[in-house]
């Protein structure tokens, strides 16, 4: 189910901000819909028709993008997600109409950002606007990354999108940016003066759109490699993953601060190339590539049995006890039963029998909003 994308597209602009040769680049490259993609457009469309359920209006193009999908991608899990989303939009239209009586919620809002970016469109989850504040909500399904709506550049694209559409109609002085993200309990909220707002497009991009689309944009490493179409074909990105041993030449021990200021900002980004070249050199090999001084074998595999009624019976017959042959009947994991029953429901029924024990110690950026594990706090709490 192909989707037509601009160059320039806000969902990517993370990534041409800091990197403004990747759309030019990325432009050979076919754009193919994951799994991952297509899940997440059933999971929108479902959202579009539960506001339009809302407004009482139609929803012809979501049933169709619904019929196309749920046989493959839908779970009652889905559901559950969506009904969240629509039950916070809903509540926001709510609270703005309490204050003003005409606010309006717009959905699947198709919007223009060639003022700033050539080329550039997009289309927002959700828009509502109230007296002199408009506010752009987006849902995301993914469940991989947090995403936060703090200075978040597709979030901005979006209110500039916004406001170019309906600053005839209405005085917009504030813009509130709002991601919702059910899989991860994630609710993100920015505000920005509509001024801050012009400056941060005039100033920074719109000059980067400019120069991401002349075809003469540099290239630029860093965690927005991640999901960049060329990344396994990079020369530049290669070039930082392979030389940073080049870095601690004439050194014969890493220091501490080696450690925090030269590699954990960058071990990220290394192992994730590190792990996209292994998947694509498998592919390319699959497709008849030979790699010098490589082979493709048969991977190690686990036996499986092909009629376990038939096994059972034959094993019977040979005088084993069924106590012997079968495992002991045992629960579901959580998240199937919660699938089951309902997220909402099974937190009810299972009441005071969940616990969720600490979590394994990790090394994040400063920047992460989890709050401090405490070592000493960990060590005397049961004391």
């Amino acid at each position: 189910m192909a989707t037509k994308h601009a160059l320039l597209s806000p969902s990517a602009s993370h990534r041409w901000l800091n990197c403004t040769a990747a759309p030019r680049l990325e432009e050979r490259v076919p754009d193919k819909e994951s799994d991952y993609a297509l899940e997440g457009t059933l999971a929108h469309a479902y959202c579009a028709k539960g506001l339009k359920g809302l407004l009482g209006l139609p929803a012809d193009g979501e049933d169709r993008e619904i019929e196309e999908l749920k046989g493959k991608y839908f779970t009652d899990e889905m559901l559950g997600h969506v009904e969240t989303y629509v039950q916070i939009v809903g509540n926001k239209l709510t609270e703005a109409s309490r204050r003003v009586s005409d606010s309006r919620l717009i959905v699947e809002q198709r919007l223009d950002f060639t003022r700033w970016v050539p080329g550039s469109f997009g289309t927002a989850d959700a828009v509502i606007i109230t007296d002199g504040t408009l506010e752009v909500i987006d849902f995301k399904y993914g469940k991989g990354v947090e995403v936060s709506a703090e200075w978040n550049p597709q979030m901005m694209i979006y209110a500039l999108g916004a406001i170019a559409e309906f600053e005839d109609e209405y005085n917009i002085r504030r813009v509130r940016m709002t991601i919702v993200q059910p899989r991860l309990e994630n609710l993100s909220e920015f505000e920005l003066d509509v001024p801050a707002l012009m400056w941060w497009a005039a100033d920074v991009l719109k000059p980067k759109a400019r120069e991401a689309m002349s075809g003469e944009g540099r290239q630029n490493c860093g965690e927005w490699c991640r999901f960049c179409r060329v990344k396994n074909s990079c020369a530049k990105l290669a070039g930082e993953c392979l030389t940073i041993a080049e870095e601690f030449a004439g050194q014969e021990t890493v220091t501490d601060e080696d450690m925090a200021r030269r590699i954990l900002p960058k071990l990220a980004t290394v192992k994730a190339w590190a792990s996209s070249m292994e998947e694509y050199a498998l592919e390319k090999a699959l497709s008849g590539t030979v790699y010098e001084g490589f082979k493709l074998v048969e991977g190690r595999s686990i036996r499986k049995i092909t009629d376990p009624g038939q096994l059972a019976e034959r094993l019977i017959g040979k005088g084993f006890p069924s106590e012997k042959i079968f495992r002991p009947v045992e629960l579901e994991t959580l998240t199937s039963l919660e699938r089951l029953v309902g997220k909402k429901d099974f937190a009810a029924i299972a009441e005071g029998l969940i616990e969720k024990p600490q979590g394994k110690p990790t090394l994040v950026p400063e920047s992460d909003k989890r709050p401090a594990f405490n070592r000493a706090e960990d060590d005397f709490k049961n004391f």
